[in-house]
């Protein structure tokens, strides 16, 4: 009953792989808006495969155009579409284009607000930033939800998030010798604000680690968050696995 809760796919063998691993839920993250048409179809014919609606933030420039907080709203109106997202600020590929990026994470803080979905953030190397936005957003709305997927950051960080109410999701990263920092910040952090993700079809775990990853993988770091936890792999993947529907509560259990 393991859940991937934030994977890029889009052909159907690689997810039959993820359902003889034990993968039971995914979220196969939305694309930019305009770029969704393949998860939403894998999504409509899997019942428990779910989808998000947002703009990644490297795309945020060229899009602000044209993608507004109507858009995101209207799109998450599809019955499965249980986040807004992938949406955030990436100062290490984007720092030339930061007012672009907040502008555009500033809308999906409005469209979750409007909606009350969840927001699915991508987040690297601007930690200041991110929290003032959404700390904003929480006074304006009385109370935001979300999750820092893939989180990298630091203790003050997952501290600052965690009084936000926002949950933190481990990818393969958490397997690396490099991530022993990153693997830290899951052992400390409540165990009821955590989730599991592969972000394939990169950052594979070890020992798949320099391969294409997939959702199938989501195992091996369910298995890492066991260990630093002191817990079995079936524990973690059950509470996960709670974790997941409480946070995404338009999604149903099938």
């Amino acid at each position: 009953m393991f859940t991937d809760s934030h994977c890029h796919i889009e052909d159907e063998e690689t997810l039959k792989r993820a359902f003889a691993a034990g993968v039971t839920t995914l979220l196969n993250a939305g694309k930019d808006l305009d770029e969704a048409a393949a998860q939403l179809k894998m999504c409509e014919t899997y019942p428990n495969v779910w989808t998000s609606a947002g703009v990644h933030p490297d795309s945020a420039p060229e899009k602000l155009a044209a993608i507004g907080v109507a858009e995101i709203v209207r799109a998450a109106a599809h019955p499965k579409v249980i986040a807004i997202g992938e949406c955030g600020l990436d100062y290490h590929y984007g720092a030339d284009v930061k007012e672009e990026q907040k502008e555009m994470f500033a809308r999906h803080i409005e469209a979750a607000g409007q909606t009350g979905l969840p927001l699915m953030i991508h987040q690297r190397e601007a930690e200041a930033d991110m929290l003032e936005l959404l700390r904003v957003g929480a006074a304006k709305f009385g109370r935001l939800a979300g999750v820092i997927h893939c989180f990298t950051s630091t203790p003050e960080f997952a501290q600052a998030v965690n009084e936000l109410g926002f949950y933190i999701s481990a990818s393969g990263i958490v397997t690396f010798k490099s991530g022993a920092a990153v693997a830290e910040v899951f052992a400390q952090y409540p165990i009821d604000k955590i989730l599991i993700e592969t972000d394939s079809p990169y950052l594979a775990p070890v020992p798949y680690r320099g391969k294409t990853n997939e959702p199938a993988y989501v195992v091996k770091t369910a298995e890492k968050i066991a260990a630093i936890r002191g817990l079995t792999c079936e524990k973690i993947a059950r509470i996960t696995t709670d974790n997941f529907y409480n946070l995404y509560h338009k999604a149903q259990r099938v």
